[in-house]
């Protein structure tokens, strides 16, 4: 069992420059309008914990995600808040790390990445429910042909 992480700020920093970091929470506010960094990594942190909620159980704490899933959730929470400041852009590696955090979700909704048990699992919410089978069936006596004539 492992810690899942919840991404702060201060994890970005890892994968961004100060300056950088700092336009994408503070450029382009409008009036009253607060740090966009906590709204944003909830939405991306609900979607990694989503892509692989189906194949393991997930963290109880809320918007917490694998260790081995922290440096994806970092790049789309990068993606999403770059997005809202048209003259930003970011560079080719940057793009190729966001690239590459999609294909790494790809393969953890798969058995070929291995993710940690997190500490505080929760139970699925519903349980799986099992196929269905036909067990007989009645051939219609009343048919088009057996009517014709009526």
């Amino acid at each position: 069992m492992a810690e899942w992480v919840v991404i702060t700020a201060d994890h970005l920093a890892d994968y961004l420059v100060g300056a950088q970091l700092s336009a994408l929470r503070t450029a382009a506010l409008a009036t009253g309008q607060v740090d966009p960094f906590e709204n944003v990594m909830h939405d991306r942190c609900n979607y990694v914990r989503n892509r692989i909620a189906e194949r393991i159980s997930i963290s109880a704490s809320s918007y917490a995600v694998p260790p081995e899933l922290k440096t994806c959730a970092c790049w789309l929470i990068i993606e999403a808040m770059q997005t809202r400041i048209p003259g930003l852009n970011l560079d080719e590696d940057q793009r190729d790390m966001i690239r590459r955090a999609y294909q790494d979700l790809d393969i953890a909704g798969t058995p070929k990445l291995r993710i940690s048990v997190p500490a505080d699992p929760t139970d699925p919410p519903v349980q799986a429910g099992g196929g269905i089978s036909l067990v007989s069936y009645n051939k219609p006596v009343a048919t088009r042909e057996t009517l014709q004539g009526f």
